[in-house]
């Protein structure tokens, strides 16, 4: 069943109004997350996807613009390259390093050559069904990509496969790469569009969730390391406030001291009276100072007096005044 008026079967038109979808939400993404580079692969996936399904479902059609020739050239190329961007795509979104021999320099070879191959032959035969024998070099080549794909994922889990995660991940890259090795049979035997849309397209979609999944739990995860990071942030803030809070009184602490010790050596009191000063400014009453002493309290006593004539005040208020003390128990 086409789409009126042209060669579009309704399951292809379907596809490309999903990926429509698709293309149009990554690009938006993209754009409020311009720092995430990895969006850019599936943008670059779906849309070939995309251009594959209009061209192969459009081409070839007798009332379009270019030849015969041309329309199915320009479908061929659009069913050569959307597989040959599917080692980059696995190699660069899954780490895959044992792929980068076919993201790099297979595709060129076993895929970009063979169209120009195949382009060659249909325009010296102008048989489309000779130039089509060329299609078993990407079939061939398609089964080494996925034995290629399984050394690659065994060596980057270190060869264990145990885990739920790997399995999938292991699944849904075969299972996106059967139909690649499919198309040129598809294509050979001239089966209808809607098989050909529905098995390669569903296949790269499972591969595109996939990866999409695997983004979402890594920004959860980055989401979950920050919220873990700005709590500890905010710890050690807390407890280097603390212990600010607590190096600065202890500053003030010896910068009070100090000044009540120059003070007491201008009215030039004893070592054992600057020891009693420093007490009373730290708020000590007469028996704490002489049960810290040693002393007796009466003695503890009898050399305030002498401080109080040397200073020359009448009570402990006058004294920390004037030595630079402002209350008894909290120095200045």
């Amino acid at each position: 069943m086409l789409l009126p008026g042209t060669e579009m079967h309704w399951v292809t038109f379907g596809f490309v109004c999903v990926e429509l979808v698709i293309f149009f939400y990554l690009l938006i993404h993209h754009f409020a997350r311009p720092d995430n580079r990895t969006i850019s692969l599936d943008i670059s996936l779906i849309a070939l996807l995309l251009v594959y399904n209009i061209t192969g479902g459009l081409l070839p059609d007798p009332n379009l613009p270019g030849s015969f020739f041309v329309q199915e050239c320009i479908a061929y190329a659009t069913g050569f390259i959307t597989p040959a961007y599917f080692p980059y795509y696995v190699y660069k979104a899954f780490g895959l390093e044992k792929m980068e021999f076919h993201a790099r320099r297979g595709v060129v070879y076993f895929l970009v050559l063979p169209y120009l191959l195949f382009v060659t032959v249909f325009a010296i035969s102008n048989d489309l069904d000779h130039a089509k024998n060329i299609l078993v070099i990407p079939v061939v080549y398609a089964l080494w990509v996925l034995a290629s794909l399984q050394k690659s994922i065994r060596y980057k889990y270190s060869y264990s496969l145990a885990s739920r995660d790997v399995k999938e991940e292991a699944g849904v890259l075969f299972f996106s790469l059967t139909p690649w090795v499919g198309l040129p049979f598809i294509a050979y035997f001239n089966l209808s569009q809607s098989v050909e849309a529905t098995v390669t397209n569903t296949g790269f979609l499972l591969l595109l969730a996939l990866h999409v999944k695997q983004t979402v739990e890594q920004v959860k995860n980055e989401h979950k390391r920050l919220i873990a990071s700005e709590t500890q942030l905010l710890t050690w803030n807390e407890q280097l406030q603390e212990e600010v809070d607590k190096r600065t009184k202890e500053l003030e602490r010896i910068s009070a001291e100090e000044r009540i010790l120059q003070n007491c050596y201008t009215y030039r009191l004893t070592v054992r009276e600057k020891e009693i000063v420093l007490f009373i400014c730290q708020g000590n009453s007469y028996r704490q100072i002489a049960e810290t002493l040693f002393i007796a309290e009466r003695t503890v006593t009898k050399h305030v007096q002498n401080i109080f004539d040397k200073v020359k005040v009448s009570n402990k208020l006058e004294l920390l005044n004037k030595l630079g003390a402002t209350a008894v128990g909290q120095p200045c």
